[in-house]
C-alpha cells in the first residue's frame, strides 16, 4: 500500500490543514491587530503633538518667522485667515502634491472641524495628518522672546496641521508579513514531518496487527496478536484475538465434526458393501439373501437416521428452521409420551413411573419438544439395565418450567459431563455403536431447548443413574426464528 493511500497520510493531511488554518488565522489576526494599534498610536501622537504646540508660548510666532524646529519626520503647518486671505506657514517647504489636500483640511479646521486623514505623496508614501482649529488668543500666538509683548496681528482665525509619515509603520508591518510568510510554511513543514513520525508511532500496532493477520493461515489459527497497550488499539487487538480464538474453536469443531460424520457414515457403508459383495460372490439360498438384505436395510436405516440428525443440526445452525409456537400442556405431552414408549420399556424389563406432574403450560413447538423428550427417553431406555426404573416429572422453579427424566442406569463419568452435548461425543463409542447411537441426540436436545429460550442440565453418577432436566420459560417470547402457529 502506497503512503498516499495510508491512514498515516490522511491523518497528517488533516492535521496540517487544521494547523495551517489556525496559523494563517493567527497571523492575519496579529497583523491587523498590530496595524490597528500602530495607526491608533500614531493618531494619538499627532493629537498630543498638536495640543503641545497649541500651549507653547510663541510657537506660532517663531513658525511664521521661520525659526521653528520640526522633529524628524514631522510636518507642521499653520494656517491663518485675514479677511479673504488664507496664509500657510511652515518651517520647511511642503511637497507640492500635498498642498491641495492640506489646504482642504485646513479650510475645514478654520471652520471648527477636527479631522484625521491619510494623504498619499507623489512618490507613493503616505502621510497621516491631523488638522484642528486654533484660537488667536492662545499662548502660541504671543511673542516668545523675553521682554517682548504682543501677539500676531490681524489674525481672525487659525488652524494647525500636524503630519507624520507612516513609513515606519509600513516597514514594521512589512517585516511582520515577511516573518509570517517564512514562519508559517516552515512550521507546517516541521509539523508535517513530526506528524508523519507521530502517526507512524501511533499506528505501528496497526501495522503489527496487519502483519500478524497475514501470517495467520486457515490451517493454523494458534497465533495471536501481541497486546502491548491498554488504549483503543489494545482493545482492538484483544477483540481480534478473541475472534481468532472463536474461529480456531469453530475450525477445530468443524474438523472434528467432519471426521466424526465420516466415521459414522463409513461404518454402515462398509457393512453394506461387504454384505453386497458377499451375497454376489456366489450362489446362495433365499434365506441367506434375505439375511443379507436385512443387514443392508438395517445399516441403511441407521445411516438415514444419522443423515436426518445432521440435517436437523445444520438447519438449526443456519437459522433456517422455523418453529411453530403454540401453548403446550406439559402434563398432556408427558402422558402421551409415556403411552408411546411403554412397549419399549416393557420389552426391556424396565419400569416407567410418572411422578409429580404439575399442570404447566409453555409456549413452544410441540413437535420439537416431543422430539427432545423422546431423545432423552430413548437414551434412558438404552442405558438402563433390565429391572431398572425411569421416572418422569414436571413442575416450576424460579419462573421456569422444569421437566426431569431420571433413570437408574449406568450413569456418566464426571469428567465426561461437560462434553456430552457435543456432536458425535460418546462416553463409550464401541458400546454406543453396538446400541445404534450416533452421538447426535443430546446435541439436538440442547439446540431445541435453546431455540425455546431454555437450557439443559444433567446430574449423573456412575452406576447410580442420570437425571436430565429441561428448563423452559413459563412466559417466554418466541425466538427470532419462530412463528406463532
Amino acid at each position: 500500500m502506497s503512503f498516499v493511500h495510508s491512514i498515516k497520510f490522511r491523518f497528517t493531511v488533516w492535521y496540517l490543514a487544521i494547523l495551517g488554518i489556525l496559523l494563517v488565522s493567527l497571523g492575519v489576526g496579529v497583523y491587523f491587530y498590530l496595524s490597528n494599534n500602530l495607526h491608533n498610536n500614531l493618531d494619538d501622537t499627532l493629537k498630543l503633538r498638536a495640543a503641545q504646540l497649541r500651549d507653547v508660548r510663541g510657537v506660532f510666532v517663531s513658525l511664521s518667522q521661520g525659526e521653528f524646529q520640526e522633529k524628524l519626520g514631522e510636518t507642521v503647518l499653520l494656517y491663518i485667515s485675514r479677511g479673504d486671505e488664507l496664509r500657510r506657514m511652515s518651517a520647511r517647504n511642503v511637497d507640492t502634491s500635498l498642498v491641495g489636500d492640506l489646504d482642504d483640511l485646513a479650510v475645514a479646521a478654520l471652520k471648527g472641524q477636527k479631522s484625521l486623514s491619510t494623504i498619499s505623496t507623489a512618490d507613493g508614501e503616505e502621510l497621516r495628518v491631523y488638522a484642528g482649529p486654533l484660537s488667536p488668543e492662545g499662548p502660541g500666538f504671543m511673542s516668545g522672546r523675553p521682554g517682548m509683548m504682543g501677539r500676531m496681528p490681524d489674525v481672525e482665525s487659525a488652524a494647525l496641521v500636524v503630519g507624520r509619515s507612516t513609513g515606519e509603520i509600513d516597514e514594521a508591518l512589512a517585516d511582520l508579513e515577511r516573518t509570517l510568510l517564512i514562519a508559517v510554511p516552515l512550521t507546517l513543514v516541521v509539523a508535517g514531518a513530526g506528524g508523519v513520525f507521530l502517526a507512524g508511532r501511533a499506528l505501528k500496532p496497526v501495522d503489527q496487527i496487519a502483519r500478524t493477520a497475514l501470517e495467520i493461515e486457515g490451517r493454523d489459527l494458534s497465533q495471536r496478536i501481541p497486546v502491548t497497550t491498554k488504549d483503543e488499539l489494545g482493545r482492538l487487538a484483544s477483540t481480534l484475538n478473541q475472534m481468532i480464538e472463536r474461529l480456531e474453536k469453530a475450525f477445530k469443531r468443524q474438523q472434528q465434526f467432519t471426521g466424526d460424520a465420516s466415521h459414522e457414515l463409513r461404518t454402515p457403508l462398509a457393512v453394506i458393501e461387504a454384505e453386497s459383495t458377499l451375497a454376489l460372490g456366489k450362489q446362495r439360498s433365499a434365506d441367506e439373501y434375505r439375511q443379507s438384505l436385512e443387514t443392508v436395510s438395517q445399516e441403511a436405516k441407521h445411516m438415514s437416521g444419522i443423515i436426518d440428525r445432521l440435517l436437523t443440526l445444520a438447519r438449526a445452525d443456519s437459522g433456517s428452521e422455523r418453529l411453530m409456537f403454540e401453548e403446550v400442556d406439559l402434563r398432556g405431552l408427558l402422558t402421551d409420551l409415556r403411552s408411546e414408549v411403554d412397549v419399549l420399556v416393557r420389552d426391556k424389563g424396565l419400569e416407567l413411573q410418572l411422578n409429580r406432574v404439575d399442570s404447566v403450560t409453555v409456549m413452544g413447538d410441540r413437535g420439537r419438544l416431543r422430539q427432545l423428550l423422546l431423545n432423552l427417553l430413548d437414551n434412558a431406555i438404552r442405558y438402563t439395565p433390565a429391572g431398572g426404573t425411569i421416572s418422569l416429572s414436571a413442575g416450576t422453579e424460579d419462573q421456569m418450567a422444569v421437566i426431569a427424566i431420571s433413570d437408574t442406569g449406568i450413569g456418566i463419568p464426571e469428567d465426561a459431563l461437560p462434553s456430552i452435548f457435543e456432536r458425535f461425543y460418546r462416553v463409550d463409542k464401541a458400546r454406543s455403536r453396538a446400541d445404534g447411537g450416533s452421538g447426535l441426540g443430546l446435541a439436538i436436545c440442547k439446540h431445541i431447548a435453546e431455540d425455546h429460550g431454555g437450557r439443559m442440565e444433567v446430574e449423573s453418577r456412575v452406576g447410580k443413574g442420570s437425571t436430565f432436566r429441561v428448563l423452559l420459560p413459563l412466559q417466554g417470547e418466541p425466538s427470532p426464528r419462530a412463528t406463532l402457529g
